[in-house]
């Protein structure tokens, strides 16, 4: 009996390995069949787009060692970063994001004012109101808002009020 018992027992316990073993083995093939199919993606997108297989062209010369970094004297990936910040000298956070500041300031801003509004605006209202609060003492926050709102369309710190 109790050889029996151990036999089922043993007979069990190797089942159940055998099935923990054909589930990792199912696993590695899932995660080997997902790669592959990556690679597929990847590959297929490459044909799709011949500017995305040249610019990875054009980054992998540049982590190859290039001096100039590039193709034909361009600049790409670190290079180009590099290069880009070797005129600026900037030290501390603000000054080094607007160092890199892509539109350059006052160029885009200025044809479309509409966009700078709200942030001009919270500005505006932030300033204004402790002299509101001053002026006009035990109003409600709404009203004090709308006082600063009303000055707010004829300031001269409003950009749509501003000539160009």
């Amino acid at each position: 009996d109790e050889r029996e018992e151990d036999s089922l027992i043993g007979d069990a316990e190797k089942k159940t390995k055998e099935k923990k073993k054909m589930e990792r083995i199912k696993k590695e093939r899932e995660a080997a069949a997902a790669a592959e199919r990556e690679r597929k993606a990847k590959e297929e997108q490459a044909k799709r787009d011949p500017l995305l297989a040249n610019t990875d062209a054009m980054i992998g010369a540049a982590m190859d060692g290039d001096d100039d970094g590039g193709l034909g004297g361009v600049a790409v990936g670190r290079a180009a970063n590099v290069a880009s910040m070797a005129d600026l000298h900037a030290s501390g956070l603000d000054s080094a994001l607007s160092a890199m500041s892509v539109g350059g300031g006052a160029g885009g801003d200025d044809r479309h004012p509409e966009k700078r509004m709200k942030a001009a605006y919270k500005a505006y209202e932030e300033k204004m109101m402790p002299e509101m609060k001053q002026q006009y003492p035990g109003l409600k926050r709404q009203q004090y808002l709308d006082k600063i709102f009303a000055l707010w369309k004829k300031s001269p710190e409003n950009p749509m009020n501003q000539q160009s």
